[in-house]
């Protein structure tokens, strides 16, 4: 079990490296709210995005925040410790109604997805522009400090 949300948040950094490699930026400043992660894809010519919202308690807050984030996202998620989802999944018909997606993260990385939401437009263009441009940014300067370690 997660002492703190640092603690959650360090975890999960390491289980979306193991599994997604870096294709992740971390508490993304200048948005509508600041999501914990955003993972993205690129498919044909168009990124998808993903946030999540990471919360050891509290999943009616992480909601409104996720609800938020689908302002730049294509799919938001909250995370909660695997504790304190079951009062979140009591009130699945709010995430369904808002498509808001919802998972548990335990301390041994251990990632269950309890409602996988639809795949979405983001509510402002603008905003989701922003953020791809970021990422893009961000691969670059990933991408020269690879050329110098090699």
């Amino acid at each position: 079990m997660f002492e703190t949300e640092l603690e959650m948040s360090l975890m999960f950094e390491k289980y979306l490296k193991a599994n997604f490699g870096n294709a992740y930026l971390k508490e993304c400043q200048g948005l509508f709210g600041v999501p914990d992660f955003v993972f993205y894809a690129k498919q044909k010519q168009e990124v998808s995005i993903i946030s999540f919202e990471l919360k050891l308690r509290n999943w009616k807050k992480a909601a409104k925040q996720a609800f938020r984030y689908k302002s730049f996202s294509n799919i938001s998620y909250v995370v909660l410790s695997s504790k304190s989802a079951n009062a979140a999944l009591n009130n699945i018909a709010l995430f369904e109604k808002y498509n808001i997606g919802l998972a548990k993260f335990d301390s041994d990385s251990y990632f269950e997805i309890l409602y996988k939401p639809e795949l979405g437009a983001p509510y402002s263009e603008n905003l989701n522009q922003k953020l791809v441009e970021t990422i893009i940014l961000s691969r670059k300067k990933f991408k020269n400090i690879e050329n110098l370690v090699r």
